[in-house]
């Protein structure tokens, strides 16, 4: 059976990065009806948070991923003292009494000779009473783990192919901190052994720590576990996708107003090739039918939030229900104060207006008339009222509504009738006529306003702005 995990640490926002190894490593367990578990790997006691880690699972949850396991590493604290110490009976693994300054020297030596930095390994050759002795004396000591000299660690990746690492490129390497938690490097072996991980997804960033895990595994006589991994994702500016690029957290897009479901198609689409080409409008469940890994390109993929907004449009206009669209709305216009209490009115707004936006949070902006009798007109409008005849143009539109039914139709015939009693350009009365209900230049069409705003109110903005203007 394939298993998969996801493995964030809760020290952080979840990064689009990682939202999209957590898809990958979901979609690849689904696809082969198998099992995707979540670990939450919080051995840095210091910097993981309780509070990290509920936004992690609630991020994941909006994304539509669900596990069939679940683990934190630091409720497994006396598993991974029982096989540090079964390396050291192994002869795998040594206590090191090195003090931080005497690392730090030997760091600064490596830096002299213009050479990489690997630890000496002169606590590899302590005996076994030499070892007591430093115990019974109250020193400080980590384990570390004994590296063989001179090997090449080799491995086949799923994706970037034949990889052989020198073990003299790393050197002995700390499993034990001297406080007693246990290092990534050695958990994340232990937990994908016990958990029978059958293919580890994760970034490209993780290759130097592959020979490390793989060394644990043999010594422990555990099953190596396929490895693949992502490249990275780049910004427009082709470097490494981060804050100077703007949002990068899944949890900025939930607040500006984007779906789940169009995050997590585009998030497929970033280094990802789906085989039927010319198609990008993916449900959950085609994902899952058609994913692969050998469909992974091995170059970086490029971010970017023009394409993931013009997706999120598509899923707004053609994708999802009208009632899913009301329901992922609503928490966006309460917390702008919109009464939006009656949903019948609600629902005839958004049928009208869907194509007008592609985030929750732009729709909160434009569909401010719908809500707002009261606003301020902008600079912009200003600008415009000066060098038209709107006072002409609204005093007349007011007579001709006063006996007529408004709507889509009837204000389109109106206002040619204005533009031809007046002598106007049709821009210009349509001008006056948005300024009048929105205050704005641009938004929702005039048409549209008419077709849904009850009259009474049509006839309050624009006789506010004619006292406005007299």
């Amino acid at each position: 059976m394939v298993i998969t995990r996801f493995a964030p640490s809760p020290t952080g926002y979840l990064h689009l990065g990682n939202a999209r190894t957590a898809i990958f490593s979901y979609l690849f367990a689904r696809h082969h009806r198998g099992k995707f578990i979540l670990r939450i790997e919080d051995t840095d006691l210091e910097r993981s948070t309780k509070e990290f880690e509920a936004m992690l699972l609630e991020d994941l949850k909006w994304l539509g991923l669900d596990w069939d396991e679940f683990y934190r590493q630091s409720e497994r604290f006396d598993i991974y003292r029982e096989y540090a110490q079964r390396l050291i009976e192994l002869g795998h693994a040594y206590p090191c009494f090195c003090t931080p300054e005497e690392l730090s020297l030997e760091r600064q030596e490596a830096e002299k000779k213009g050479i990489p930095y690997r630890y000496s390994g002169k606590c590899r050759a302590l005996d076994k009473k030499e070892v007591e002795e430093l115990k019974e004396s109250g020193k400080s000591y980590t384990i570390r783990f004994k590296v063989p000299y001179g090997e090449y660690v080799v491995f086949e990746d799923l994706i970037k192919g034949h990889i052989a690492i020198n073990t003299d490129d790393f050197g002995d390497f700390v499993i034990i901190r001297s406080d007693g938690t246990p290092t990534y490097n050695f958990v994340v072996v232990i937990d994908d052994a016990l958990m029978g991980i059958t293919h580890v997804i994760r970034g490209e960033d993780h290759i130097p720590n592959t020979p490390k895990q793989i060394l644990i595994y043999r010594a422990l006589g555990f099953d190596v576990p396929k490895f693949a991994h992502l490249p990275v994702i780049l910004g427009e500016d082709r470097s490494k996708l981060s804050k100077r690029h703007g949002a990068v957290s899944v949890r900025n897009y939930r607040e500006e107003g984007y779906l789940p479901q169009a995050l997590f198609n585009y998030l497929c689409l970033l280094g990802w090739s789906p085989p039927q080409e010319g198609k990008e409008i993916y449900s959950k469940e085609e994902l899952i039918e058609i994913f692969d890994l050998k469909d992974i390109n091995t170059s970086p993929a490029v971010f970017s939030k023009e394409k993931l907004r013009w997706m999120n449009g598509v899923y707004i206009r053609e994708v999802i229900s009208l009632e899913e669209l009301i329901d992922g709305i609503t928490p966006f216009l309460k917390q702008a104060g919109y009464d939006i209490s009656d949903r019948d009115y609600l629902k005839r707004v958004l049928e009208k207006t869907r194509d007008s936006f592609e985030t929750f949070k732009e729709a909160v902006d434009r569909l401010q008339p719908f809500f707002v009798d009261d606003f301020d007109i902008s600079q912009d409008a200003w600008s415009e009222l000066e060098n038209a005849r709107v006072y002409d143009i609204l005093s007349v539109f007011l007579e001709k509504i006063k006996d007529r039914q408004l709507n889509a139709q009837s204000v389109k015939e109106m206002a040619r009738e204005i533009q031809k009693e007046l002598n106007v350009k049709a821009k210009d009365v349509w001008h006056s006529l948005r300024i009048a209900l929105t205050g704005k230049l641009e938004g929702v069409g005039v048409d549209i306003l008419c077709d849904i705003l009850p009259k009474e109110k049509i006839v309050l903005r624009v006789e506010r702005l004619l006292k406005k203007i007299a």
